[in-house]
């Protein structure tokens, strides 16, 4: 009893900060650094920086991850968004110093969220999605003047036109894109 005592007279007399976890607490500090979203949420976060900081997410499907921040140092929460037809598993939300006060970039912590119930249709579409640029890379029309997934690649008026159909690109290349000097063979 006596020691409990002591240690907490002390822990009260001097007090103490608790980090929730960082790798680098001299930069970071989060309030959860992994953790359940499901499709379609949003979750606040606390950080504190100590530096000012750009993030980046990594490996994602849907335009509707993102993340809502100031990007400055200090304390603040962060909204964390996962698209409704976000189909990565795991999503990784970066963040980085970038502050002249810091003279590295390469101070680098992360948040990792495990994505729940993602929608079978959505991963079906990315997956198709996938297949159909993965057939235009081995499009059997192509040559060192055309390749249907650089010609698609470079032209949202064929790929609106088109889709991902490597014969009907072909075609348009063919018939007009060689005289419009439209790039097909490597991406501009």
């Amino acid at each position: 009893m006596a020691i409990f005592s002591l240690a907490l007279i002390l822990t009260l007399a001097f007090g103490s900060r608790s980090l929730a976890y960082s790798e680098i607490p001299e930069c970071f500090d989060f309030g959860e650094t992994v953790f359940k979203m499901n499709a379609g949420t949003t979750k606040d976060v606390w950080i504190m920086s100590n530096y000012n900081y750009t993030y980046y997410i990594g490996p994602h499907s849907s335009s509707g991850t993102y993340m809502e921040c100031t990007c400055r140092a200090g304390s603040e929460y962060v909204r964390i968004h996962i698209g409704a037809d976000e189909t990565e598993k795991n999503v990784f939300f970066h963040f980085y110093v970038s502050d002249d006060r810091m003279p590295t970039s390469e101070k680098h912590d992360c948040i990792e969220v495990y994505v729940q119930n993602i929608d079978p249709a959505a991963a079906a579409e990315v997956q198709a999605k996938e297949d159909a640029l993965a057939a235009l890379k081995s499009f059997s029309g192509n040559n060192s003047e055309f390749n249907a997934f650089y010609y698609y690649s470079n032209y949202k008026d064929l790929r609106d036109a088109y889709g991902t159909d490597a014969n009907k690109l072909l075609a348009h290349y063919n018939q007009f894109g060689k005289n419009e000097h439209r790039i097909a063979n490597k991406l501009k």
